[in-house]
């Protein structure tokens, strides 16, 4: 059978009974207190000091070094073209060398001076200069003086 409508409804007993609500403090407005500066702030500042003048000094330092490689090659560039100079100077003294010991041209100065021309040249074999010499043949000092010959008097040749 259905329960009767009018009848009030029952809590299961083995629930407790609420609590009555806690209050609640009033809400406020919040208003922010001023900060103090953080005891970290120098710290940091000091930080990122360090860190840009390391920054600037190592830029600094490449821009010092490329101005450095720049007049090293421009240094470089100026002593290869004074060694081209110079090579050349000297492959036009050594050509003057040449023809002023050409052989015509030594026996025409010699005549000029009076000599006489060779009736014969003869021309000496050439020698490599790679190849090293024997060595010159020596003859053993010997042991017998004669009686008139000072002990200490150098050999003669």
């Amino acid at each position: 059978m259905p329960p009767p409508a009018a009848a009030p409804a029952r809590r299961p007993a083995s629930r407790p009974e609420s609590r009555p609500a806690a209050r609640r403090p009033p809400l406020r407005l919040f208003e922010a207190t001023p900060r103090r500066r953080s005891s970290r702030l120098p710290g940091r500042r000091a930080q990122l000091l360090v860190s840009g003048a390391l920054v600037l000094g190592s830029l600094l330092a490449v821009v010092v070094g490329d101005t450095m490689v720049a007049q090293g090659q421009v240094r470089l560039s100026g002593l290869q073209s004074q060694v081209n100079a110079a090579e050349v100077a000297q492959k036009a003294a050594q050509s003057a060398v040449a023809q002023l010991a050409a052989p015509t041209r030594v026996v025409a100065q010699g005549i000029r001076f009076g000599l006489s021309a060779p009736a014969q040249v003869v021309d000496l074999p050439q020698v490599p200069l790679g190849v090293p010499l024997r060595a010159p043949g020596t003859v053993a000092p010997s042991n017998t003086r004669s009686a008139g010959t000072p002990a200490t008097a150098p050999p003669t040749r």
